[in-house]
């Protein structure tokens, strides 16, 4: 079973589990539309109640109904209004989701080939990004390159973001927490020696080796004084696995739940909102912004944070230009990204791509659901919980069963409403069942640190330079 991981459910989407049919979920309370539903029941309630106990009212409404026909018209036109307005919330929801993976995985792959024309191109620059041996290592600055791309485009991340869930506050962007390990290989070259006594049957083939029952890639190993050994390189699985796991250099299991390095005082989210309303207060939708703060690979220096606070909105294209701006000034150096200007024209393409997905979702997040389609199903439904009463009056006698019909039949409608008002605004920090932008942050870091394994350590000094600055502007 998956252990609990802290602060979780704070930052991340909400997950559940769906073990025995569902029925768990149903006494589930935070993020549930249920009890927005309460003060919709207890007003039907309380008029169904009023007209079952008052015999004369009664009476006259039962001689009033002749059939519950016009009702049932006027229930059929509310529901419909209500399940049209339910899939256009899901439909946004999902556009929203799509649009930030766009934007996420265009961005994460402008870092993978920077990193790949930069570090790996033809000529004296070539070497092995994998740093599998120590060899090869580029002495022309690839490395800060590299480092600064991984920081300016996690910026940029969080700063697109932020304008989503319309959070202007620089004081929610936090340093990202630290790679784990020195190695990039989940486990290291071993000796021939020792290759059939750790490994045995544990071996999946990387590639077919000579005269050999198992499959291995035999290769050779160049140490700093230049001696050769003969190395077996294995992809190891079962007990073996076991033993190399702790040398991995990044936690990838831990990626999903990785969340900004915040202190311990800050409130959980689900502390500031009420389960009985959605709301949009001033002071609360900035108490959810800093209690979800977002992590940036590096943090953010004075500098940065002095020209990003000139600006209101739009953050995120200024960190775009400087970008851009990098990879020009790198191209243009003897040694920087070395390959043809039509193969690099693919970095700018691919940034645009991104920006696109970023504009789609900021499309969303400024457009709401129309003013007057919501105004008149509230208005409908709020007829409707004042009328069901008399229906139900004028057709069933025994109090208890009026009662739990006049239950089912709120919960129902105002349910399904309650949950496309959350659910057509999935950036609003505001809302339990948002997209979890602290968790979608941690993700695109993940990314885009391990496509760049070369340049861990010049990351690690950013991130170590920044972090005391990046705690002490929050406190």
């Amino acid at each position: 079973r998956r252990p609990r991981r802290r602060g979780y459910r704070r930052v991340a989407m909400i997950h559940y589990p769906k073990r025995y049919w569902g029925l768990p979920l149903a006494f589930r309370w935070f993020g549930s539309p249920f009890p927005r539903t309460i003060p919709f029941a207890a007003l039907s309630v309380a008029i169904t109640t009023l007209l079952q106990l008052a015999d004369d009212w009664k009476a006259t409404i039962v001689d009033a109904f002749g059939h519950p026909y016009p009702f049932q018209v006027y229930a059929f036109v509310i529901g419909f209004l209500v399940v049209l307005r339910t899939n256009h919330a899901l439909a946004r929801f999902m556009e929203a989701r799509a649009a930030v993976e766009q934007m996420q995985s265009k961005w994460a792959d402008a870092v993978l080939m920077l990193q790949a024309f930069d570090g790996v191109a033809g000529g004296v620059k070539s070497w092995d990004s994998g740093r599998r041996f120590g060899a090869h290592a580029p002495s022309d600055g690839s490395d800060a390159f590299v480092a600064r791309i991984v920081h300016l485009v996690s910026l940029l991340h969080a700063l697109a973001l932020q304008q989503l869930r319309g959070d202007e506050d620089m004081r929610n962007l936090v340093v990202a927490r630290q790679r784990r390990g020195n190695g990039v290989d989940l486990a290291p070259a071993i000796s021939l020696s020792d290759a059939n006594a750790d490994v045995a049957a544990d071996v999946v083939a990387v590639a077919i080796g000579e005269n050999s029952d198992a499959s291995i890639e035999r290769g050779v190993r160049h140490s700093e004084n230049d001696e050769t050994h003969k190395v077996v390189r294995v992809v190891l699985t079962g007990e073996a696995f076991e033993k190399h796991r702790s040398r991995s250099t990044y936690n990838l299991g831990g990626a999903f739940h990785q969340t900004a390095a915040v202190a311990d005082a800050h409130r959980h989210r689900e502390k500031l909102l009420s389960a009985f309303s959605l709301t949009e207060a001033d002071e609360k939708w900035r108490a959810c912004c800093a209690a979800t703060p977002l992590a940036v690979v590096g943090g953010v220096d004075g500098a940065e944070l002095a020209a990003l606070q000139r600006l209101d909105c739009d953050r995120a294209y200024l960190v775009m230009s400087w970008i851009h701006a990098l990879v020009v000034a790198r191209a243009e150096e003897t040694e920087g990204l070395r390959v043809p200007p039509p193969v690099l024209s693919r970095v700018y393409q691919t940034l645009s791509d991104g920006m696109l997905g970023f504009n789609q979702a900021d499309k969303l997040a400024k457009t709401p659901f129309p003013m007057p389609y919501a105004q008149m199903l509230t208005v409908l439904l709020l007829v409707f919980n004042v009328t069901l009463p008399v229906m139900i009056a004028g057709n069933v006698n025994a109090l208890w069963l009026a009662l739990v019909m006049n239950v089912v039949s709120v919960v129902a409608y105002q349910g399904l409403n309650e949950t496309a008002r959350e659910l057509e605004d999935p950036f609003k920090p505001t809302h339990a069942n948002d997209l979890g932008l602290p968790q979608l942050q941690a993700m695109f870091n993940s990314k885009v640190r391990a496509a760049t394994p070369g340049a861990s350590a010049q990351i690690d000094q950013l991130e170590q330079m920044k972090a005391v600055r990046s705690v002490e502007r929050r406190e």
